[in-house]
């Protein structure tokens, strides 16, 4: 990103993330100066990219969970990904179905990041030791409901064999305001949710616990 798109992007992040504004303000300047190779977007993306106070939340989470793996479902330039490597001491995947984004993701990533160029859709799960699976909001929008909750499903049916806990983190699931709120909720029970981080209007982290006794 040059000059302008930065300030253009901090703006309208802060303006998006108003509830939080000084700390989306803060963490935005410091960690876009440390990770400055994080910050490389080639096309205008579907969504703004998670801001660093959201992320770093999603840090201390993974940390206080003891989460081993994580899967970014959607990890674009690789944002994410690269501070969750620097930040926790899980082993992390992205998987990025753009093939250009997907090539600045891994020139840039963190040598311990691993990086697919797949939809990710087609994941197989049974393959994947990862416990933990976070997504941003496009992936929840109605032209792709279909594969999101195929996704989801997926998901489910690999992990709740295994008799063992695992988590899905959803960014920004209420942006979508062409569906009323009880249909834009109907993959996810209220009963699994953790914790919710607000920053904004319809700007929000949930975090899904799920375990052998509460599908």
């Amino acid at each position: 990103m040059n000059l302008t798109q930065i300030i253009t992007h901090t703006l309208e992040s802060c303006f998006l993330f108003r509830n939080k504004l000084f700390k989306t303000i803060f963490y935005e300047i410091f960690y876009r100066y440390k990770y400055p190779k994080s910050n490389h977007f080639i096309k205008p993306p579907d969504t703004y990219p998670t801001p660093y106070y959201f992320i770093y939340k999603i840090s201390k989470f993974i940390n206080k969970k003891k989460i081993s793996a994580i899967v970014d479902l959607g990890c674009g330039s690789g944002r994410l990904t690269n501070f969750l490597c620097d930040q926790t001491k899980a082993k992390i995947y992205g998987y990025e179905i753009d093939n250009e984004t997907y090539q600045i993701a891994k020139l840039n990533k963190n040598h311990d990041v691993k990086i697919f160029n797949i939809n990710i859709v087609d994941i197989d799960f049974k393959s994947l030791e990862a416990e933990c699976f976070i997504f941003n909001g496009p992936l929840y929008k109605s032209e792709h409901r279909s594969d999101f909750e195929k996704l989801i499903n997926g998901i489910h049916d690999c992990k709740k064999q295994l008799s063992k806990k695992y988590y899905i983190i959803g960014i920004n699931l209420d942006e979508d305001k062409r569906h009323k709120a009880e249909d834009r909720n109907y993959i996810f029970n209220n009963k699994n949710l953790s914790k919710v981080v607000v920053a904004g209007p319809n700007k929000k982290i949930k975090f899904f616990e799920y375990g052998p006794n509460n599908f």
